[in-house]
């Protein structure tokens, strides 16, 4: 798509994606009061709350490395510093929102192009960091079933409908078996294979060895360090190993991607509850755990990334009509 036609659908592109995060953020908020939340941060130990905080950026910074993995291996040419902010400023409000691959890209088409990126390349940025993210899910996930996999199929057996397949004895071996066998293949062809591959009349470059390293480093550290930040909250959790936390981080995660509700509001929340509700000795201590991780993880990074990106696109317009103005004057 023209750069010029980018910059006439911008507008329309930021009321959209501040939209619907309003409405995800009324979702997210409209069984609680603010009273409530601030009672429920209050209620959890000081101490858990600095260290959990002081992970929340690096996670972010991990999220933002999808962008920057992604520039390199397009070969974007717009050094290292922009494609990570960028990724940090879109994923702390696509957290928030959902629909990563939808309002991703209308952020980023608002971003990118000042640097000379096209829309395709920006879709090719945004598709890249979904195989990203999923790639670190299936790897991290494997982890957990292999080493912690009865405890983590006997917490998943107690979801409602999908419990009885998941609490499976078998997926302790056929789940690891299966995503890091796709992961090994897709390793094996990234390695071995130097020319691209073609699918009917398209052709897909592959990426070298170090980028997928990157890919799979940038994922796992993603996921490890949201799901230890939820960790941490929990109320008292003796017979809850942290390597089987994450992996039901990871499951429900996954499931609550799967959901059509924006940023799995609600979806997380419920199946977290039935998973850990019996295992924690109290079901309201385990909701303020979870109201605090959304305040901390997404609702916070939301706002300030929510003014950044505001006041980013007011200076953008500001000068695009400064630019118009002077044009005019000169002709």
């Amino acid at each position: 798509m023209p750069l010029p036609n980018l910059k006439k659908l911008s507008p329309l592109f930021t009321v959209l994606v501040f939209g619907f995060a309003v409405y995800a953020i009324y979702l997210e908020l409209q069984k609680y009061s603010l009273k409530e939340i601030g009672e429920s941060i209050i209620a959890i130990d000081p101490w858990k709350l600095v260290v959990a905080s002081s992970l929340v950026l690096p996670g972010l910074l991990a999220l933002a490395c999808y962008d920057l993995v992604a520039a390199r291996f397009f070969g974007l040419g717009i050094g290292w510093m922009k494609p990570l902010l960028t990724g940090l400023l879109g994923y702390t409000i696509t957290n928030t929102t959902g629909h990563g691959v939808l309002v991703g890209a209308m952020l980023r088409l608002r971003i990118y192009p000042r640097w000379g990126v096209t829309g395709r390349q920006v879709g090719e940025v945004v598709t890249f960091g979904v195989v990203t993210y999923y790639m670190g899910l299936s790897f991290v996930t494997s982890a957990a079933f292999i080493f912690e996999g009865r405890e983590l199929t006997d917490l998943l057996s107690k979801l409602p409908k999908v419990g009885v397949i998941l609490g499976q004895p078998w997926l302790q071996y056929g789940v690891p078996t299966i995503l890091l066998g796709v992961i090994a293949l897709w390793f094996a062809l990234i390695t071995f294979r130097k020319r691209p591959i073609k699918v009917g009349k398209y052709e897909f470059e592959l990426p070298g060895l170090g980028i997928g390293i990157f890919q799979l480093v940038a994922s796992v550290a993603d996921l490890i360090i949201a799901s230890s930040v939820l960790y941490i909250l929990l109320p008292a959790h003796e017979g809850l190993g942290w390597i089987a936390f994450i992996g039901i981080f990871s499951v429900v995660q996954f499931v609550a991607l799967m959901s059509a509700v924006p940023g799995g509001i609600g979806v997380f929340t419920a199946i977290m509850l039935v998973v850990l509700g019996p295992s924690l000795p109290s079901e309201s201590n385990l909701v303020a755990s979870l109201i605090t991780f959304r305040v901390l993880y997404y609702l916070i990074p939301f706002g300030i990334g929510g003014i950044t990106f505001l006041g980013l696109i007011a200076r953008q317009d500001t000068r695009g009509r400064r630019l118009e103005n002077d044009d005019v004057s000169a002709t």
